[in-house]
């Protein structure tokens, strides 16, 4: 009951939240560095139905650093509900900074981040949030109202809210120029299939749950569609075309050794009748495992099971073969 209650409000909440300019018409700081297939779909789609929990998480989390650093004292600016949106029309690249902090005459921009207490923190600060800083930077140089030397890139542990961590984080000069191909090239396209699957590349497709534009990006239809005999010499796809067929070859090799390893190894356990040894400075264990249990669908279909409300149709991919 109360927590049925609690997520109409967090929706509630969602659909409240107003942003100053549209964001559909250029390449957001905050979701830069992701697949650009996935910024693609989310300005010709919108962006679905999903569990915000955690972008709810970060906003409450923030809010309590901006409270705490006003409550100290500290000269903060356009921090919490007084934060603007700003856009440098020339690149088309949007940020919403959470605000800027003053010290000792020095102004910095602030990006404040939730972690979960289980985060390596050795992999912190993560890049996509340096540079989600550097280009609210950048932006807000160009706009001219505020002017900041250098960022701070704070993060709170969501477990507890006085275990932070704070990073400097120096001005990229040339990021915005380095992105505005990449802005152009995502919201010039009329459709998604001549943008890079970053997602399939990256692993981002199957992170947090799954990309929510999975369906719709799938594959692509390539039946039907016109073939070449030959592609153009010197072109990245010819580039692309060897350096997998090396790397194939790499991993046929290896392959074959490690299965001629493991034949070795797994004899020299037999022959000394163990299961776990230690070898050198690795653990080696051997055991025996039962055989898989399947379904023979043929012969049950042949007794007369009709199977057919059972079956699913997977979501499609390409088969690539090159000799």
């Amino acid at each position: 009951m109360i927590t049925d209650l609690i997520m109409k409000g967090s929706q509630a909440l969602d659909d409240a939240e107003v942003f100053r300019i549209d964001r559909s018409k250029y390449l957001n700081a905050s979701s830069q560095s992701s697949c650009i297939r996935k910024q693609w779909y989310e300005r010709k789609l919108g962006v679905p139905e999903q569990d915000w929990g955690y972008a709810r998480r970060g906003k409450q989390g923030e809010l309590y650093v901006v409270d705490a650093l006003i409550a100290s004292g500290a000269m903060v600016y356009a921090v919490g509900g007084d934060q603007v949106s700003i856009v440098d029309e020339d690149t088309r690249i949007s940020a919403t900074p959470d605000g800027y902090i003053q010290i000792d005459e020095v102004l910095y921009g602030l990006e404040i981040k939730t972690i979960d207490p289980r985060t390596n923190r050795k992999k912190l600060p993560k890049p996509a949030h340096v540079e989600q800083l550097q280009v609210a930077m950048e932006v807000s140089h160009r706009s001219g109202e505020y002017l900041p030397v250098a960022g701070k890139l704070i993060y709170m542990d969501a477990s507890n809210y006085n275990d932070l961590l704070e990073f400097d984080v120096p001005r990229d000069l040339g990021i915005l120029d380095r992105l505005a191909p990449r802005a152009k090239r995502m919201l010039n396209a009329k459709t998604p299939s001549k943008l890079d699957r970053e997602g399939k590349r990256s692993g981002e497709c199957k992170m947090y749950g799954g990309c929510p534009f999975a369906e719709e990006c799938g594959v692509g239809d390539i039946s039907g569609q016109a073939t070449v005999s030959r592609g153009n010499r010197g072109s990245s796809l010819e580039a692309a075309v060897g350096e997998y067929v090396l790397a194939k070859g790499d991993e046929d090799e290896a392959k074959a050794r490690k299965a001629d390893a493991a034949e070795s190894v797994k004899q020299g356990m037999i022959e000394r009748n163990a299961t776990h040894l230690v070898v050198g400075n690795h653990t080696v264990d051997l055991a025996q495992i039962a055989g898989r249990t399947t379904v023979d669908w043929k012969s049950a279909e042949a007794a007369g099971y009709d199977l057919t409300p059972f079956k699913k149709i997977g979501q499609a991919s390409e088969r690539l073969t090159i000799k």
